[in-house]
């Protein structure tokens, strides 16, 4: 590429999405994968889909937040809400800027992906997984990654571990075996330009991470098979302490979480996108926050991800009446 220092872009990019604290109080175990593969995830033409239109319900959210904030559980909150059936959404502060942290490991997965599609046989190679100099960042795997170091795993796995796991090990590791031009060009076609990006600064927007998921699950930047793939392991993330502990269990979500500590202002940030597969209405939620406290931080996400889904199951069962 021209007028560009690409080892700049992936320094930045493993900055960027480090978890930079590793969250013991975040750590679960794994959903059963078995339990996730019944049903699809993507749905990329609504297949003609019956569904309810939903009313927005934005003043009770923003009720809400304000509540959050007076209890100084959070200081900043972005917010963004869309009905993959209707299309309606509404946001609040959606244009604001994060650090997207370990959000920026979906486009990683993307770009692999997306090789894929012209070369399957690049997600068979296999890497050793070796432990990666982060200099001076904690890479925050400890006991979040299943992996064992010195063994080989295939790119495919590593994608697994990266998403399911946020592993940044995997994630270092899968950037420094990608070709130079191909994640410059995924993240340019998502909406960032890493070559304009500093990255002590937050640049990302909640509603451009949103536009992430939509793309797989409308299976509009890569093909079905492999957005249904990226897809299944969003669903096994083991952060289960913001959106889905806002859910009824048996309610399935494809998300992502990111979290970011400026240890020069002592101040946090945490954030997930996810889409809830709610029966015939699923939805994306994305919230991004700033604070001082990571569990008030992810009890505040939780909260907000209950008042969405009652507001959307209430909407959604009193209009089936009618």
């Amino acid at each position: 590429m021209k007028n560009i220092n690409f080892k700049f872009i992936t320094f930045a990019v493993i900055i960027l999405s480090l978890s930079f604290l590793s969250l013991d109080c975040f750590c679960a175990d794994r959903p059963d994968s078995e339990a996730e593969k019944n049903g699809r995830l993507t749905n990329p033409l609504l297949k003609y889909m019956k569904f309810v239109e939903l009313t927005p319900f934005r003043d009770k959210v923003e009720a809400l937040i304000s509540k959050q904030r007076q209890r100084k559980d959070v200081e900043e909150v972005s917010f963004y809400f869309r009905s993959l059936s209707d299309g309606i959404w509404f946001g609040i502060d959606e244009r604001g800027k994060f650090s997207p942290a370990s959000l920026l490991k979906i486009p990683v997965m993307l770009s692999y992906f997306r090789m894929a599609e012209s070369n399957p046989d690049i997600l068979n190679k296999k890497i050793k997984y070796e432990l990666q100099d982060f200099q001076g960042y904690q890479a925050g795997i400890k006991g979040a990654s299943s992996a064992e170091v010195g063994k080989d795993y295939s790119v495919d796995e590593l994608i697994r571990l990266m998403i399911s796991e946020s592993d940044n090990n995997a994630n270092m590791l899968l950037l420094k075996n990608i070709p130079e031009d191909e994640l410059s060009k995924t993240f340019k076609d998502l909406g960032i330009d890493l070559e304009t990006i500093v990255p002590t600064e937050d640049f990302v927007s909640l509603k451009i991470v949103a536009h992430f998921f939509r793309a797989l699950y409308n299976a509009s930047y890569i093909n079905e098979a492999l957005s249904e793939k990226a897809l299944r392991y969003l669903a096994e993330s083991t952060f289960r302490d913001g959106i889905v502990a806002g859910l009824p269990k048996d309610v399935r979500a494809a998300h992502k979480f990111g979290e970011r500590f400026i240890e020069k202002t002592g101040k946090k940030q945490l954030h997930e996108v996810a889409i809830v597969y709610y029966p015939d209405n699923p939805y994306i939620l994305g919230i991004m926050t700033k604070g001082k406290d990571y569990n008030r931080l992810a009890a505040a996400i939780k909260d907000i991800s209950r008042l969405i889904y009652e507001e959307v199951d209430t909407q959604y069962k009193t209009k089936r009446k009618k």
